[in-house]
């Protein structure tokens, strides 16, 4: 991952300079070379003119032509197999300058569509997997395609970089800080973004749910559970779709509290028991969330009751935990003599807890260090 970051880092302070440099270079060098053979050439006219000859050079007939070259100062005659030099040489140069400006085009190609790759990966996208055409970039091209770019909280850019903003927004959002996150910036930063603002303001939870499609399942099904703690029963049916164990917890919390309370019939509340799988563990926890909350003492017995009609075996330990906890200690004994005939640790514990309790009455005792 430091390597990673690192290879990222110093790829990302390039900025296409050296492909600016190249271009120009080039350019500049022909223009140089150019200029300097002219006046080499001009020169070399006016030394021959004025200090060798200033004769002109008689007709000369090309062979097996009708053609001939007429007579001109021996200075210019001088210059035109220097110039005719300079234009194939030239013409050379500017070959295979063509050649290199064409490799250079397919470089910044290939180096926009990286940033653009490093951008998309950055923010989570998904894109489909760019093709690099030149050698240069091919290999770390292709290593990115396969690659997770992940960013510490604590990376840092320089201020002139230009995925400065973005790494830093990346940063500020691991640390687990709330920010400003729009579309742009793709919606995986935004849903971390989310997480983070579930945990320190649960008004947010309608407004995710509200953005319906563009977030995980558990994204939803977190903001669901975080609205059951704090809206109106009539808002939380518009989003039941999300609804799970850790929902219901929440709104069976909430059941005729005085502060932030919800008022359900005993019906309602056996239709959200009923729309949730438990397991064993799931049932004592249901037990102890019934014990903290203002549901009365008969209504606790009475769902449990009615588990039990569903799943007698992993019920059981939920049920008694909370009669237990309702100081029905005779009950529970009588309980497990007439309608358990099956013999496991945590019946044995709770024997072991319905003796001492009666016969040390006065000892406070753990309940969940016997069941759990």
């Amino acid at each position: 991952e430091i390597f990673q970051q690192k290879l990222f880092i110093k790829f990302i302070n390039l900025k296409g300079g050296w492909f600016l440099f190249l271009r120009f270079h080039k350019t500049m060098y022909i223009r140089r070379y150019f200029t300097g053979a002219i006046l080499l050439l001009t020169f070399i006219g006016w030394a021959v003119f004025t200090f060798v000859t200033q004769s002109l050079t008689p007709d000369l007939d090309i062979a097996f032509t009708d053609y001939y070259i007429p007579s001109m100062p021996a200075a210019i005659a001088v210059l035109i197999p220097a110039f005719i030099l300079l234009v194939l040489t030239l013409g050379h140069m500017i070959f295979y300058a063509l050649i290199e400006y064409f490799r250079n085009l397919n470089r910044n190609s290939d180096f926009e569509k990286l940033e653009e790759a490093i951008r998309m990966n950055l923010k989570g996208k998904i894109i489909d997997k760019p093709q690099y055409t030149s050698s240069l970039y091919k290999d770390i091209g292709e290593l990115f395609n396969v690659s997770k770019i992940e960013i510490s909280p604590d990376t840092n850019l320089d201020k002139s970089n230009k995925f400065h903003d973005l790494v830093k927004a990346i940063s500020l959002i691991k640390k687990g800080e709330v920010i400003q996150v729009d579309s742009s910036m793709g919606y995986y930063l935004k849903e971390l973004n989310y997480w983070n603002a579930l945990k320190q303001d649960p008004n947010i939870a309608e407004q995710i749910l509200m953005e319906r499609g563009f977030y995980s399942d558990e994204l939803y099904i977190e903001a669901f559970a975080v609205l059951c703690k704090v809206n109106t029963y009539s808002t939380i049916e518009r989003y039941m779709r999300w609804f799970s164990i850790k929902a219901l917890f929440n709104i069976l919390a909430r059941i005729d509290d005085e502060e932030n309370g919800l008022t359900l019939d005993q019906e309602d509340i056996f239709d959200l028991i009923d729309s949730v799988k438990f397991t064993r563990k799931d049932y004592l926890k249901l037990a102890k969330v019934l014990q903290n909350s203002s549901i009365n003492p008969d209504l606790r017995l009475d769902i449990f009751k009615h588990l039990l009609e569903k799943d007698f075996e992993n019920a059981l330990e939920g049920y008694l935990y909370t009669m237990l906890d309702l100081e029905m200690v005779s009950e529970v004994e009588n309980y497990i003599n007439e309608k358990i005939d099956v013999e496991n640790q945590t019946l044995d514990n709770i024997k072991a807890y319905t003796i001492l309790k009666k016969e040390h009455s006065e000892i406070n005792l753990d309940l969940d260090f016997f069941i759990r």
